[in-house]
């Protein structure tokens, strides 16, 4: 469940720039914490590795936290370039972990 809140909050902090309306001012209020959302996105998705789910997320985080993966000791600079790499691919990722996060979220709720 936890997962599946991620998934939907890094999807929508990775699509701010291309929605309208009221989920734009909700996904740009999101967007500056992008950093914090990327990082848990990395973490949880660690955690839940063996699903596509984990590997999205892993991917969502490594985008939205590129910046601050500068700062991790003798790992980050490639972390950081893998980040930027992956940029260019910001919507399809982002439309494909919100996606997955809203039927995770179904299926956990209504137990499918």
């Amino acid at each position: 469940m936890i997962s599946s809140i991620v998934a939907i909050l890094a999807g929508l902090a990775l699509l701010a720039h291309w929605l309208k309306g009221r989920a734009a001012e909700f996904a740009h209020t999101l967007a500056q914490f992008d950093v914090v959302i990327g990082v848990v996105a990395i973490v949880v998705g660690v955690l839940e590795l063996l699903s596509l789910l984990g590997i999205l997320l892993i991917l969502a985080g490594l985008i939205l936290s590129a910046s601050a993966l500068r700062s991790v000791p003798s790992i980050g600079s490639p972390l950081a370039r893998l980040g930027n790499a992956l940029d260019q691919f910001r919507l399809i990722i982002g439309i494909l972990i919100l996606l997955a996060g809203f039927l995770s979220l179904l299926s956990a709720l209504f137990h499918f």
